[in-house]
C-alpha cells in the first residue's frame, strides 16, 4: 500500500504566527568549541546511560555541566541490551535485597519519568524438581518481591500497573510456553517487568532533559588525556572527531563514565585500576514472537525470549572468556548462542538466517566463585582522591534500569566534593535532592499526541495520512509537532522515504537540527529507529542519505561512505 500525503501549505513562518501550539524547544546545536570557553563544574567523560543521567542529575543540582561522548549517545552497551527494565528478582535469588529493592525502585522511576516508552510485559519460567527452581523457593521469593515492591504502583499512570507475580498450574504453563522441557516441570511462574519500547527515544530524551537543565553535550568528542594542576585532575584533553581539531576541557570535577572504556580512561587519570570486562550479547530475529516472555535455562545460563515489535529478542548471553574493549563476537561465538537459545527454548528453532541483527557489549566483570567472568553485580563509584588523582570519579554502571540513581548519586558525590573544595564557585548555590527521579523527560510523558500531532498539521495547513500520524506520535510523541512543522516546509520531507512505509523525509532534519544527530548511522539506528531491529533497507537507507547530504554538506564520497558504514553495522560475524 502506498501512502499519500494531500497537503496545502502556507509558509511556515506565517502558520507559526497562527498556530496556538508552543514551540517544543531542540537540544542546542553541537558545539564543539564551547567545551574550551569555560572551567565547568563536571566534565562527564562517556555519553551511554549512565553518563547521560550523571550529566542530567548534576545539572539538575545546579552545576555548570559538560558531557563528551567519542561515538554518539548511547550508542554502545546502551544500545545493546534486551530492552527490559526488570525489578531485580534475580537480585532476590542471590539474597541480595538491596539491590533488589533499588531495581524495583528505579522500574518505577521509568514508569513516572517516561511512561510512553514503557510497557508492561509479562514473564512466564517453568518450575521443575529443582533446589532453585522449585515452587516452594519462588513462592519465597514472590512473597518477598511483593513485600519489598508494594509501591511498585505508586505515582505510576494506570495503563503501566504491575501485578504482583504468582505461580501457574503446569496446565496453563504448557499451554502459553511452548516447547517449556516438561520432564520434571510442575508449573510455572509469572511475574511482570517492563519492557522500553523505544530505547534509543528513551535515551534521546535524558540528552534533552540534561540539555534543558543546562549540561552542555557534544557527541564525536574523544577525551584523549587528563589534564593536571598540581596533581589535581583538571579535566580533559578533547579530539573533535569530526575535524580532528583538540582543546582542553577543564572541569573542577570530571567523572568517567567512559562504559568498556572506563579503564583506559582511569589509566589516563593516574589510577592504577582497572575494569575486566565480559561480552554480553543479545539477537534480535526476525521469528515472530506472542505477548509473553519466556525464561529458560540452557545449561547454567538463564535466558529469556522477550517479544519487541513482534519478533523475538533473546539474551543475554555471556562469552566465557574476558575480553578488551573495542572487541567483537566471532562466528563461533553466535553459534554457540543460538544453540543455547535452542536449547532454553526448544520450539524457536533458531538459525544464522533468523538474525536480523547482534546486539553486542563489553560490559563490567568480575570473577566468579570458579574464577570464571561473570557479570559485575553492582555498581560502582569511585573517588579517585584515594588513588593520587583528587578531582577525578569513575562510575561502573551495570544495568540500564537504575543508571538514573547510578548517575544520581555521582551526582551527588560530586557536589559534595565541590562543596568541601576551595575550587567550588563562592557563588554556587547546589542544590541537595533534585526531581530527577519524577520530572517527566522531554518527549517521555503520556498525552494525546495523535491530537497534538492533527493540530499541528492543521496549523501549518498540512494534511497528513492517518498512517503517518500514527507512526510519529509513536516514536516521538509531542517532538511530533515539529517534525510536522518540518514537513511543511518541503515537499521531499514530508513524502515517505519508500512506498508503503510511514517514515518521512522531515525526521531526519529533526534528528539533526534537534538532536544532534551527525551521521547517517544516528539517523537511521538511533534516532528513527527505522533500523533498531534489523537493516533499514537500502532504498530507505538511500533516501535518508541523501537528505543528511544536503543539510549537513556531505560530498558523494562522504554519503556513500555514511551508507557503507550503516550496512556494516548489520554485517554478521559470519559475513566479515
Amino acid at each position: 500500500m502506498v501512502l499519500v500525503v494531500f497537503v496545502s501549505f502556507v509558509p511556515e513562518r506565517e502558520a507559526v504566527a497562527e498556530s496556538p501550539l508552543q514551540y517544543i524547544h531542540p537540544m542546542r546545536r553541537r558545539d564543539f568549541e564551547s567545551l574550551g570557553s569555560v572551567t565547568y563544574d563536571v566534565l562527564v567523560v562517556g555519553g551511554g546511560i549512565h553518563g547521560l543521567m550523571t550529566a542530567y542529575d548534576a545539572a539538575a543540582r545546579g552545576l555548570s555541566v559538560a558531557l563528551v561522548e567519542s561515538s554518539d549517545f548511547a550508542a554502545a552497551t546502551s544500545f545493546n541490551h534486551q530492552r527490559t527494565a526488570h525489578g531485580g528478582l534475580r537480585s532476590l535469588q542471590t539474597a541480595r535485597i538491596g539491590l533488589a529493592r533499588e531495581a524495583i525502585r528505579e522500574r518505577r522511576t521509568l514508569a513516572r519519568i517516561a511512561p510512553r516508552l514503557l510497557r508492561p510485559v509479562p514473564f512466564l519460567v517453568g518450575t521443575y524438581r529443582s533446589w532453585t527452581r522449585n515452587r516452594l523457593a519462588l513462592r519465597a521469593a514472590f512473597r518477598l518481591d511483593r513485600w519489598l515492591g508494594r509501591h511498585r504502583n505508586d505515582g505510576v499512570e494506570p495503563e503501566l500497573n504491575l501485578p504482583p507475580p504468582r505461580l501457574t498450574s503446569r496446565a496453563a504453563t504448557l499451554k502459553l510456553f511452548p516447547g517449556v522441557p516438561q520432564e520434571g516441570l510442575t508449573g510455572g511462574a509469572n511475574w511482570y517487568d517492563y519492557q522500553i519500547v523505544h530505547t534509543s527515544r528513551l535515551a534521546i530524551a535524558a540528552a534533552e532533559a540534561a540539555d534543558a537543565r543546562g549540561a552542555r553535550l557534544v557527541n564525536y568528542a574523544t577525551a584523549i588525556a587528563a589534564l593536571k594542576d598540581a596533581g589535581r585532575v583538571a579535566g580533559m584533553r578533547v579530539r573533535d572527531a569530526l575535524s580532528g581539531a583538540e582543546l582542553d576541557a577543564r572541569a573542577r570535577i570530571t567523572i568517567n563514565a567512559a562504559g568498556a572504556h572506563a579503564g583506559p580512561v582511569m589509566r589516563m587519570f593516574g589510577a592504577d585500576r582497572d575494569v575486566p570486562l565480559v561480552g554480553a550479547m543479545n539477537l534480535v530475529t526476525s521469528k515472530r514472537a506472542s505477548d509473553i516472555a519466556l525464561a529458560g535455562k540452557a545449561g547454567s545460563v538463564m535466558l529469556t525470549l522477550v517479544p519487541w515489535h513482534g519478533r523475538a529478542l533473546v539474551g543475554t548471553g555471556q562469552l566465557r572468556a574476558l575480553a578488551q574493549p573495542g572487541s567483537a563476537p566471532t562466528a563461533e561465538d553466535v553459534d554457540a548462542f543460538i544453540a543455547d537459545a535452542n536449547a532454553a527454548f526448544p520450539a524457536l528453532r533458531l538459525t544464522r538466517g533468523d538474525v536480523t541483527l547482534v546486539h553486542y557489549a563489553n560490559v563490567p566483570a568480575e570473577r566468579g566463585p570458579r574464577g570464571a567472568p561473570r557479570f559485575f553485580g553492582a555498581p560502582l563509584i569511585l573517588d579517585h582522591a584515594r588513588d593520587g588523582a583528587p578531582g577525578a570519579m569513575t562510575v561502573v554502571g551495570v544495568k540500564f534500569t537504575t543508571a538514573r540513581a547510578v548517575g544520581a548519586r555521582a551526582a551527588a558525590a560530586a557536589a559534595r566534593s565541590l562543596r568541601r573544595s576551595p575550587l567550588a564557585r563562592p557563588s554556587a548555590r547546589l542544590r541537595r535532592t533534585t526531581d530527577t527521579d519524577r520530572a517527566i523527560l522531554p518527549g517521555a510523558g503520556i498525552a494525546d499526541h495523535e491530537a497534538l500531532a492533527i493540530e499541528t498539521a492543521r496549523a501549518v495547513h498540512l494534511e497528513v495520512a492517518p498512517p503517518i500520524v500514527r507512526h510519529l506520535t509513536e516514536i516521538y510523541g509531542d517532538r511530533s509537532a515539529p517534525i510536522i512543522r518540518l514537513m511543511a516546509e518541503r515537499s521531499d520531507w514530508r513524502m515517505p522515504l519508500q512506498p508503503g512505509r510511514p517514515n518521512v523525509g522531515a525526521e531526519v532534519i529533526h534528528a539533526i537540527r534537534a538532536e544532534m544527530a551527525c551521521t547517517l548511522a544516528d539517523v537511521a539506528i538511533r534516532r528513527t529507529e527505522l533500523g533498531a531491529a534489523g537493516h533499514p533497507g537500502t532504498d530507505a537507507l538511500k533516501a535518508m542519505a541523501a537528505i543528511a547530504a544536503e543539510e549537513l554538506g556531505w560530498d558523494a564520497v562522504r554519503r556513500d561512505r555514511e551508507i557503507a558504514a550503516v550496512d556494516a553495522f548489520y554485517r554478521m560475524p559470519w559475513q566479515a
